[in-house]
């Protein structure tokens, strides 16, 4: 199994897509999530975007490196209008961008709905996916869904367990339309992991690796949070599962990230910032340790892949 690691570990560092990607270099990651989980606006103009995921997939090239799933953003799923509009053609975009530096696999987040029955959810939730499948199916692109936490949808029904998961892709019945495992997610659920990898089985294209303790969604990477993961190493291998391994965590958190936040301090009537960040070199070297946590992890089973 291949280590992977999402771009916006370098989000708060880089004004493009193309910068994020330069500074993995000598972070020994190979293999790199696009993240697309940007405000919509970014996609209002498509050319400019295809530009900067292009530029990025240049640069990775430079590197040695390789993209090998993506992340599109979120936003208003089932109300008409502009909002609904903005989230459609922005996926739609997402899409040709994974299309254009060969990306197979993106991950597109379902949407929670309050008082509905399990059934509306369902089929709803299968009308969104329909807007965009057609650009999907032309460029030969999968589509994900993702487990969610209770604590993100409270009062609602949201996919939560493999058993979910699979009897909502058995019911769209689509060739492109599979799933992603948010270990943090699912750890909030306090969930057997290992039994909802396990009944995913081979529609389990991706991960999500993150680690909490179990009340917030933190991104903390493995070891620093409650989470158990010789379960999911187990599910990972009995399941046959061929995908990679690829982080939505960190070490060192942006003051103004999510989900928690550092405030700023003034002295004297002057703001004072020096320690608000950590500076770039102390964040590469963050994201190197995660990397040499994740050789542990699968090298403890065997799996462990350059």
């Amino acid at each position: 199994m291949k280590l992977a690691t999402t771009i916006a570990d370098f989000r708060f560092y880089s004004k493009t897509k193309a910068e994020a990607t330069a500074l993995f270099e000598g972070t020994n990651f190979k293999y790199l999530d696009l993240s697309l989980y940007d405000p919509l606006d970014y996609f209002k103009d498509k050319n400019a975007v295809l530009k900067d995921v292009c530029d990025a997939a240049d640069v990775a090239e430079k590197l040695g490196l390789k993209f090998v799933q993506a992340h599109a953003p979120d936003g208003e799923h089932f109300i008409p209008g502009e909002k609904r509009d903005a989230l459609i053609h922005a996926t739609a975009v997402c899409i040709e961008c994974c299309a254009k530096i060969g990306i197979k696999n993106l991950v597109v987040h379902p949407s929670p709905l309050k008082d509905v029955p399990y059934a509306e959810f369902f089929k709803k939730n299968l009308e969104f996916l329909n807007t965009f499948l057609p650009v999907a199916e032309k460029y030969g692109v999968n589509i994900l869904i993702e487990n969610g936490p209770e604590q993100h949808a409270p009062f609602s029904f949201i996919f939560s367990s493999g058993a979910d998961m699979k009897e909502f892709l058995e019911y769209a019945d689509h060739p492109l339309i599979h799933a992603v495992w948010d270990t943090g997610h699912a750890n909030m659920r306090k969930m057997d992991q290992y039994k909802s990898i396990m009944t995913l089985g081979d529609d389990l294209y991706a991960l999500h690796i993150a680690d909490n303790a179990g009340e917030r969604d933190e991104h903390m990477v493995p070891f620093t949070g409650s989470c158990n993961f010789d379960a999911i190493m187990q599910g990972l291998i009995d399941s046959g599962y061929k995908g990679y391994f690829t982080f939505e965590s960190t070490i060192v958190k942006p003051h103004n990230g999510w989900p928690v936040s550092r405030s700023g301090w003034t002295y004297n009537g002057e703001p004072v910032e020096k320690l608000l960040d950590a500076p770039l070199q102390i964040k590469q070297k963050a994201v190197a340790l995660k990397y040499e946590i994740g050789k542990y992890i699968l090298s403890q089973y065997n799996c462990f892949e350059e």
